[in-house]
């Protein structure tokens, strides 16, 4: 018998957080197809330094600001997070040298932001979710709205929608 998992019930105060993982995986999809098309790996630089600096960057800086408000300072889940974010900003300023520029190096980005989005959304929230005091998770929320930008990916050219034209 196949066993379905239904979606987690997403605690409102955390819904900005996890509405812009979708934003992650998506970027994270473009990676995947850029190397599919035989996209130019410069181009591919080029979005990963735009996404990078208006959208995930922001992103990883909010998160990091709700558990230092909701999580003290020892624990495992906040220090996994902001060393996955570290990991994460280390692996960007490899692609973004690209000295030597492969393929692999977007690669390896792509799948740890996945990974690192799936612990967010199955394990972390569901944590904070169980651990933190309902009214700490809506004062925090609140706070969050008032700094939370949505921030859309407007890069040009879309070089995910199709392979190159052969010159």
């Amino acid at each position: 018998m196949k066993k379905t998992t239904t979606p987690q019930k997403r605690d409102k105060s955390l819904v900005p957080l996890s509405r812009e993982h979708h934003f992650g995986l998506q970027f994270c999809w473009k990676l995947r197809q850029g190397l599919r098309n035989g996209t130019d790996l410069e181009l591919m630089r080029a979005y990963v330094h735009y996404f990078w600096e208006n959208i995930l960057k922001p992103h990883c800086e909010e998160e990091e600001w709700v558990l230092r408000r909701l999580l003290p300072e020892d624990s495992t889940e906040r220090m996994r997070l902001e060393e996955e974010h570290r990991l994460l900003q280390a692996l960007i300023a490899l692609v973004e040298e690209g000295s030597p520029m492969n393929k692999d190096l977007f690669k390896v980005l792509e799948k740890d932001l996945v990974d690192h989005i799936r612990w967010e959304e199955r394990e972390l929230f569901p944590y904070l979710q169980a651990v933190v005091h309902a009214d700490d998770l809506e004062i925090t929320g609140k706070l969050l709205e008032h700094r939370h930008t949505v921030k859309p990916d407007t890069f040009t050219p879309e070089f995910w929608t199709s392979k190159p034209k052969a010159g």
